[in-house]
């Protein structure tokens, strides 16, 4: 939530911890009126309402509704300009250079998760942080009000390509120093190899390092969901390490991949005390396993 650390500073600077809003209904409430305020350019006016406590954050209460308590202050269409220097970076390229090597299915699939992305990224930043790139098609990718960019050089210098065949493993140091992150823009069920690296070629990105991020030595039981690396990495950069950050983001499915690898490594006790899976998954393992 760093924009919700940049607003609360905004408003505590003007001694301002009780503010009214409207129409804010997803959490985290603070972090998802900062990205209000930059995509409808909402501003600070010093105005009576009466309302109810729906989030304490950082210190500033928001208030929305009908309720009994007074406030003095309402994030409106009018008043100040509301200020935020929001982080410039991490930026996160996703490149579609090989959308049309996709059946329709899983085009909507790749477009789920393009919408999932910027979500995501919104939990933390907000859209000048995500970039599509390449898109070979007329128009914008989503059907609601967004302010992402199309077709962003990256910096020669602090980029990777996020690459599960790279010859690189992640860091936490690595991707913390990193501005722009390339991720494909890539969708297949049947295991389309190395599709990435053709992707870096396509799109002349083969200068920049392709840096693969693994659990332990392995990418079996990391989320290739492109939202899903997008958290991994938002996660460390705001001060989690990768592993953890990993663990956290595991669906049952990567879970269980890695488990099956552990067990035919004959690790499988110690796999499961540092997944820790659920009994779901623990039930699916001793079918498979017939153990």
């Amino acid at each position: 939530m760093i924009l919700a650390n940049i607003l609360a500073n905004f408003l505590k600077e003007r001694n301002i911890k009780e503010v009214y809003v409207r129409k804010l209904k997803k959490k985290p409430f603070l972090q998802r009126l900062a990205v209000n305020i930059l995509l409808n350019d909402l501003k600070l006016i010093e105005k009576e309402n009466y309302g109810k406590e729906i989030s304490d954050e950082l210190n500033i209460k928001l208030y929305s509704g009908k309720g009994n308590y007074r406030t003095k202050y309402e994030i409106s269409n009018l008043g100040e300009e509301i200020t935020l220097d929001y982080p410039k970076y991490p930026v996160f390229i996703i490149d579609l250079s090989l959308w049309n090597r996709h059946l329709d299915e899983d085009k909507n699939k790749l477009l789920i998760q393009l919408g999932c992305s910027l979500n995501t990224i919104r939990n933390y930043l907000w859209d000048y942080n995500l970039v599509i790139n390449n898109f070979p098609e007329k128009g914008s990718l989503f059907n609601f009000k967004n302010k992402i960019r199309y077709n962003v050089e990256p910096s020669s210098e602090n980029t990777i390509v996020l690459n599960p065949y790279g010859e690189i493993e992640a860091n936490e140091d690595l991707i913390r120093k990193t501005k722009y992150f390339i991720i494909g823009g890539i969708v297949d069920r049947s295991g389309w190899k190395n599709a990435t690296t053709e992707l870096s070629r396509i799109a002349k990105y083969d200068s920049f390092p392709q840096v693969k991020i693994t659990l332990r030595g392995s990418v079996i039981g990391v989320p290739d969901r492109i939202n899903k690396i997008i958290e991994i990495i938002l996660k460390v950069i705001s001060g989690k390490k990768l592993e953890d950050a990993i663990l956290e983001t595991q669906s049952n499915a990567d879970k269980f991949s890695r488990l099956i690898m552990e067990a035919n490594r004959g690790n499988l006790n110690e796999a499961i005390d540092f997944l820790k899976p659920n009994d779901k998954v623990l039930n699916r393992l001793k079918k498979s396993t017939h153990q």
